[in-house]
């Protein structure tokens, strides 16, 4: 029988979800200890998971120690073991605050006479080279290790010395002769030289460092001819190029020559590559005439595998302004190239050189600069579409490059998406599945730029969708198509009627469809404002799952989806019934949330979205009731005497007044929500975020068009809306375009403002609600997908022994608040915006106590002590110290919240957000005592001590 090893470790990532840090480096340092090498192994390659989980410097400080003890303890496996563990957590070695201790405990090793022993120790040397750069000792072993005649502690201590050379300019400059004498001398062996060579590409700290070792390398070029040689003594020169600038003419012309005299295939391709790399940093650093070379060169080769490299060289210098502008006349050398090859039976060539082409047509209408040619380059891209459509060999890759280009050309000229929709819809019904895919998503870029221009394809994709609901079992990949189609359908018809034809193919779709493709389907419809479509299908999918989340989850969307149907319901209904069903169904949604909801997805950003569209869809009701109070409460009989005492004209119509004010409080109050939900959605799209700014904009609108009817002295002006200064996402048009009419209507009942309100403007009030609860919602993507996920963890000390009790701090002294942070993220790591700089907070805040309550000045709980500091991340991670001073005794609350800035300065309020409670003894007020035998005119003070003083009174004279 085969024996099973027992697992002492939790796979759970290191244990259950609510396992502490200490608890987990316990169980960890339970296997340090164990005379098993097996286990201490198992417990050593777990420590990098430890670090991420747990990123905060006493843990990693602690736990690097320990490891350091068996580095020194253990045996050379053990010690391999603990080196990778330093390899693979370099971003949180900064935060060892015991540096000496740790290297102290390393060092030891090295004077083993163990050669294994002592070049792992260098090793683990240069992999913490980061946080020990200037280390005279280390340095020092490891100019004495490359003297050793043990091949393994020389080629560790070539690797220690490329390591700390990237970090440390004076061993950097201090081992360039060394090295230098070591690769020209004649015993040191071919492949050590080939080891020793990449040292000298971080020698860049110094001018004439520099130029010593360019020098150098280029003497060894021609002798040492060899291809290994060649190409490392190149890629050397590369690399201190780019780190230093002012070399990148000289190695240009260098990689020039060797890449049009070197026979060698090999060489060429390197060439080409570091070429690559130094068009990166732009073609103004290159020398005059390099680029016409390289052109040349293009022009008169034939090889593809030398073809290919020149133009993606290419590629990336013609991102330059410069070269754009150089090139913009269809006669250039360029162009000329680009001609030549864009109809290439080789389709990755062909891409490469219509993506020049475009790049210059896109730059050259962005500047409105005249340019030529414009038939010929669209030419060839439609030409290169139709053949990698028709070819039978997939090549996806390459029709994703040049559907990008077209993509491109229709975002810098509107003319162009008619012609690329009118021939990506000729291919859509006769192309593969992978690249049926890849045309739906084109069309859907251009689609979101201009929505009308899909009209035409229309019936084109009622047709595709019937004859795959035909299939009885379609494929993953037909089903992913009638999604993508029926998204294109929700895009075309955004903003139209749908007839009942078009529904119903939808519908034939949904049923011959699986649960998560018909899931996908309703989502894509929210997101455009189809709602009454979303609720048909979410009204079958509610029961189709296994979770009770997902259950309410599904009801929430249904209610949701049916809340928006009925705002703009064709039927007969009143406004009121209307509002009043869409916010019953609304109230119910958020009920179904809250049991959807689950503590590793709470829910709270979907939870405010349906929250503020509640309280705005209350503010619409209310206005219209405040409306109707025209018709029906008629003014005071002292309405003049209001008049007279307030000074207020508009007293003069009683209640609608005070009515129509609050009206617009309300509306405010909902565009402040609407603020500070968007504060905190880092992580959201850029639709989202437009979305929500538009939804704050219309409430702006309202709370004017309100304060326009019954405050004095307000008028509509266009500055208080920004929603139609700039081109919105299609999702968000018919937002736009509803709020831009009712700020028309609104304008022109604000000219005629005469400190009345009239009946008339009572109706166009009525009219603004109704033109813009006719607009379809977009749900925005936020509310369904998270794309980017960032979070910030938050560990503050002091904290108390006992969670939940409070910090005792004596009178008159400060107490000194320690926050450590991490930023944590997602699978995109910076997919929108990224973390610049982290704000934190500290609040301080006497807290009233019910037994003397009444003695308490309210003054002084008003009063609130803040304390920010903003703080940069390093590797994701920092730290802030506050000194917080009490003045009296009590109770105190302390908040700490973090927020972040991106590299835009926006400033967003991410939080998290944790409390403490300090607790200040109040000082004691000893009362007078009387003691037996003393005399009447003395007060008794009674002491700790238990000791009496007399304190006589002071006579008062008169």
């Amino acid at each position: 029988m085969m024996g099973v090893r027992v697992n002492t470790f939790n796979e759970n990532n290191l244990g259950e979800p609510d396992q502490d840090a200490n608890s987990a480096l316990t169980e960890l340092d339970k296997g340090l200890r164990s005379a098993k090498v097996g286990e201490q192994c198992e417990a050593i390659v777990r420590f990098p998971k430890l670090f991420e989980k747990y990123p905060f410097p006493i843990l990693i400080n602690a736990s690097l120690l320990k490891l350091a003890d068996v580095f020194r303890m253990g045996n050379n496996f053990l010690r391999l073991c603990v080196l990778r563990v330093c390899q693979q957590s370099e971003k949180h070695l900064d935060k060892i605050s015991n540096v000496d201790e740790f290297v102290r405990r390393i060092y030891t090793v090295i004077h083993s006479n163990d050669p294994i022993a002592r070049a792992v120790t260098i090793r683990i040397f240069g992999a913490v080279a980061a946080i020990i750069p200037e280390r005279q000792q280390i340095q020092h072993c490891i100019r004495s290790s490359l003297d050793s005649h043990d091949s393994v502690e020389v080629e560790a201590a070539i690797y220690g010395a490329v390591q700390f050379a990237a970090q440390s300019k004076t061993f950097a400059i201090s081992m360039c002769n060394k090295v230098s004498d070591m690769i020209q001398r004649q015993s040191t062996p071919a492949n050590m030289k080939l080891q020793l060579i990449p040292i000298l590409q971080y020698m860049h700290h110094d001018t004439n460092t520099s130029a010593m070792v360019r020098s150098l390398c280029i003497e060894l070029l021609p002798g040492y001819p060899a291809v290994e040689f060649v190409l490392v003594t190149l890629n050397a020169l590369t690399k201190l190029a780019e780190a230093t600038l002012v070399d990148i003419p000289s190695q240009v012309n260098l990689l020039l020559n060797y890449l049009k005299s070197d026979p060698r295939w090999e060489i060429k391709l390197r060439a080409l590559q570091h070429l690559y790399e130094l068009a990166k940093p732009g073609a103004h650093l290159w020398p005059p005439g390099a680029i016409d070379e390289i052109i040349n060169f293009a022009l008169n080769t034939d090889q593809k595998k030398i073809l290919s490299p020149s133009l993606r060289v290419l590629q990336v210098l013609v991102e330059s302004p410069k070269m754009c502008y150089e090139h913009r006349s269809s006669g250039s050398k360029l162009r000329e190239l680009c001609y030549n090859h864009c109809y290439s039976p080789e389709p990755k060539i062909g891409a490469q050189a219509i993506q020049i082409l475009s790049h210059i047509l896109c730059y050259c209408y962005k500047e409105n600069i005249p340019t030529e040619g414009e038939e010929e380059i669209t030419a060839a891209l439609e030409t290169l579409i139709l053949l990698l459509t028709f070819m039978k060999t997939k090549h996806s890759v390459h029709l994703k490059t040049v559907l990008k280009c077209a993509v491109q050309l229709c975002e810098a000229k509107d003319q162009f998406c008619e012609i690329f929709v009118e021939l990506l819809g000729t291919r859509l019904d006769n192309v593969d599945g992978d690249n049926t895919l890849t045309i739906c998503e084109t069309l859907g870029a251009i689609g979101s730029l201009r929505p009308e221009t899909l009209v035409p394809l229309i019936d084109t994709i009622i047709n595709i969708l019937t004859a795959l609901n035909e299939i009885r079992e379609p494929t993953q990949l037909q089903t992913q198509t009638k999604t993508m189609l029926c998204t294109l359908m929700f895009q075309t018809l955004c903003g139209h009627k749908w007839n009942e034809d078009t529904f119903d193919i939808v519908m034939k779709v949904v049923g011959n469809n699986n649960m998560w493709a018909n899931y996908c389907i309703a989502r894509a419809a929210m997101r455009y404002g189809h709602h009454k479509v979303a609720h048909h299908i979410f009204l079958g999918l509610t029961e189709q799952v296994s979770s009770e989340h997902f259950h309410f989850w599904l009801i929430c969307l249904k209610e949701l989806s049916k809340a928006e149907c009925e705002l703009y319901s064709e039927d007969s209904e009143t406004l009121i019934t209307r509002l009043d069903s869409a916010v019953i169904h609304y109230n119910k949604a958020i009920a179904a949330l809250k049991a959807a909801s689950t503590p590793q997805h709470n829910l709270a950003f979907q939870a405010e979205y349906m929250k503020i569209r509640t309280d705005y869809l209350h503010c619409l009701l209310q206005l219209i009731y405040s409306c109707n109070i025209l018709c029906i409460v008629p003014p005071p009989a002292i309405a003049a005497t209001l008049v007279q005492n307030t000074r207020d004209e508009y007293q003069r119509h009683g209640y609608i007044t005070n009515q129509l004010r609050k009206c617009a409080k309300d509306f405010k109050n909902c565009g402040d929500m609407h603020w500070k939900l968007y504060q905190t959605t880092f992580d959201a799209d850029p639709a989202t975020l437009e979305i929500i700014q538009i939804l704050q904009q219309t409430c702006v609108l309202l709370e004017k068009c309100v304060e326009s009817l019954c405050v004095s002295g307000t008028k509509l002006k266009d500055e208080y809306i920004e929603f139609g200064s700039k081109q919105t996402k299609l999702e968000s048009q018919q937002l736009v375009k509803a709020c831009e009419n009712a700020l028309k209507i609104a304008q022109s009942v604000s000219e005629e403002n005469n400190s009345t309100i009239t009946h008339s403007q009572v109706e166009v009030l009525k009219k603004i609600i109704e033109i813009l609860i006719n607009a379809s919602l977009p749900i925005p993507r936020y509310f369904f997908q998270i794309l980017q996920s960032t979070s910030v963890k938050l560990a503050i000390s002091p904290q108390p022994r006992v969670l939940g009790e409070f910090i005792s701090v004596q009178a008159g002294s400060q107490l000194a608040v320690k926050v450590e942070g991490v930023i944590q993220h997602g699978m995109k790591p910076g997919l929108f915006r990224k973390i610049d700089e982290v704000i934190i907070n500290v609040t301080s805040q006497l807290q009233t106590n019910p037994k003397n309550k009444d003695s308490l000045d309210p003054k002084l709980l008003e009063q609130v002590s803040i304390l920010t500091q903003t703080v940069t991340p390093h590797k994701d991670f920092f730290t802030a110290q506050f000194l917080l001073a009490f003045p009296r005794g009590g109770q105190y609350l302390l908040s700490v919240e973090a927020s972040v800035i991106d590299e835009e300065t926006n400033i967003w309020k991410t939080g998290p957000k944790s409390t403490l409670t300090v607790k200040v003894p109040e000082e004691t007020k000893l009362a007078p005592i009387t003691v037996p035998g003393m005399a009447n005119n003395a007060n008794v003070i009674l002491m700790p001590e238990d000791s009496l003083f007399v304190r006589p009174q002071q006579k008062k004279t008169i």
